[in-house]
C-alpha cells in the first residue's frame, strides 16, 4: 500500500513539473490585457487540494514603477471575506452553538423591531413588522431584505463603526422585502453573522478568525489591518479606468489609513487583506472537504450547506456566503475570484485589484476558459 501511495505522489509531482515547464497558455491568454493597458496585473493560481499545478504572474502590482506582480503581495480581497465569515460561523453550527434557523433577534434583541417597507398604491410608504422573523440563514444568503449598506456606511465607509455599534445601526434600517421571499445582495446580513460570532464566543470577530482560521492554516500574511511596511514593500495597488487609461485609486469602501485600528473597524462582509499564497491554503482546505494538514476545520455537512442554493426559485444562485454552484468561494469588488471545488479537489484563484475596468469581464472569461483547458491537460477534467 505504501508503495502505491508513493507512486501516486510521484505521478502528481510529475504532472506539476510538466505544467510549470510546458504550459504557457495562461500567460499567453492574459498578457494582451496588460499590453493594451486594459489591466495592471493579475496572479492566476491553479491547484489541487494538495499540490500547486501552476502559478502565473502577468503584469504589475505597481504600474507606475513597473513592479512585477507576485503571489506574496497583499491585496484587499473585498467580498471574498464573506466566505471566511461563513466558514467561521459554520464552525459554531458544527459545535451546536448556533442554528441556521435561529431568529437573529435571539442574538440581537433590537432586531425584534425590524420593519418592512410597504409601498401603497396612493404613493404612501408604510413600515410594517415582517410576517417571518429573519433568521441566521436569511442573513448569510442575502434573503433578509436589507439594502446593500446603511446610510452611515454609504456616507463614511463600510469600516466606520465597531461591529456591535454597526449592528445597532443596522437594526434601525428598514427591510425592502419579507425575509426569505427574495434576494438582494447586501453587506448587512454578513455583518450580522460576524456579530453573532462575537455574541456566541465572547471574542472579537477578528480574534476568532485569527485563532480559528488564519493561525491554524499558517495564513501569516492575512489581516484586517495591513501594515504600512507591507503597503510600501508588498502591495498590489488598486487601479481604475479613467478616460480609457488606468489610474491608481483608493480601495473602494475602506478608509485610510488602512493600518489604523483606531480609524477602521472589522466589517465581516469585506474586511480582509491577504495574498495569493495565503488564500491558496484556505481554499485547499475547502477543496479537501474542510481538512488541511490533517486538521478538520468544518464538517462535510457544514460545507455542503454552504454550497447548497439557498435563494428562492428564479433568483440568482447563492449559498451561505457562496456564489458559484459546485464551488466554495466568492468574488471580490476589485475583481478577484477565489474558488475551491470539493467534488474534484480543484482550486482556482484569480488575484487582481482593478475597479471598474471595461475589459475585466472579458479577461475573467478568458481566465476561466484557460483554467479549464489546463485542468483538462493535466487529466483533472
Amino acid at each position: 500500500m505504501k508503495r502505491f501511495a508513493s507512486l501516486a505522489v510521484l505521478m502528481v509531482l510529475a504532472i506539476v513539473s510538466l505544467l510549470r515547464a510546458e504550459s504557457p497558455k495562461m500567460k499567453e491568454a492574459l498578457q494582451p490585457y496588460i499590453d493594451r493597458g486594459d489591466l495592471a496585473g493579475m496572479v492566476s493560481v491553479l491547484a489541487t487540494k494538495d499540490a500547486v499545478l501552476q502559478i502565473d504572474c502577468v503584469g504589475y502590482a505597481d504600474l507606475e514603477n513597473k513592479v512585477p506582480i507576485a503571489p506574496d503581495q497583499m491585496l484587499w480581497i473585498a467580498s471574498t471575506s464573506k466566505i471566511f465569515t461563513g466558514t467561521a460561523l459554520m464552525m459554531l453550527v458544527d459545535e451546536g452553538k448556533v442554528s441556521l434557523d435561529d431568529p437573529i433577534e435571539k442574538y440581537f434583541p433590537e432586531m425584534a423591531n425590524l420593519k418592512v417597507t410597504k409601498y401603497q398604491d396612493d404613493g404612501m410608504i408604510l413600515l410594517k413588522s415582517p410576517q417571518t422573523k429573519p433568521t441566521v440563514r436569511h442573513a448569510l444568503s442575502h434573503q433578509i431584505g436589507f439594502p446593500f449598506q446603511t446610510k452611515m456606511m454609504d456616507k463614511f465607509g463600510s469600516d466606520t463603526l465597531p461591529l456591535q455599534k454597526e449592528i445597532f445601526e443596522i437594526s434601525r434600517t428598514p427591510l425592502n422585502f419579507e425575509p426569505g421571499t427574495d434576494y438582494s445582495y447586501s453587506e448587512l446580513g454578513i455583518d450580522i453573522a460576524g456579530g453573532i460570532i462575537e455574541v456566541v464566543t465572547g471574542q472579537k470577530y477578528e480574534d476568532f478568525i485569527q485563532q480559528r482560521i488564519f493561525d491554524p492554516l499558517g495564513m501569516n500574511d492575512t489581516t484586517l489591518w495591513p501594515s504600512e511596511e507591507i503597503q510600501k514593500e508588498r502591495w498590489i495597488h488598486c487601479y481604475q479606468t479613467v478616460d480609457g487609461k488606468l489610474k491608481e485609486c483608493d480601495i473602494p469602501m475602506m478608509r485610510r489609513p488602512y493600518a489604523s485600528h483606531e480609524a477602521r473597524f472589522p466589517e465581516p462582509g469585506a474586511c480582509i487583506f491577504s495574498t495569493a499564497n495565503d488564500l491558496l491554503k484556505f481554499f485547499q482546505m475547502h477543496a479537501a472537504g474542510g481538512v488541511y494538514n490533517g486538521k478538520r476545520f468544518i464538517s462535510e455537512e457544514a460545507q455542503k450547506e454552504i454550497m447548497k442554493k439557498q435563494t428562492p426559485d428564479g433568483k440568482p444562485y447563492y449559498g451561505l456566503t457562496c456564489m458559484e454552484e459546485g464551488w466554495v468561494g466568492h468574488a471580490g469588488a476589485c475583481g478577484n475570484q477565489c474558488y475551491a471545488e470539493p467534488s474534484t479537489g480543484l482550486v482556482r484563484l484569480y488575484i487582481i485589484q482593478t475597479s471598474g475596468s471595461p475589459k475585466h469581464g472579458e479577461a475573467l472569461g478568458v481566465w476561466r476558459q484557460t483554467s479549464e483547458e489546463i485542468f483538462k491537460d493535466a487529466g483533472l477534467r
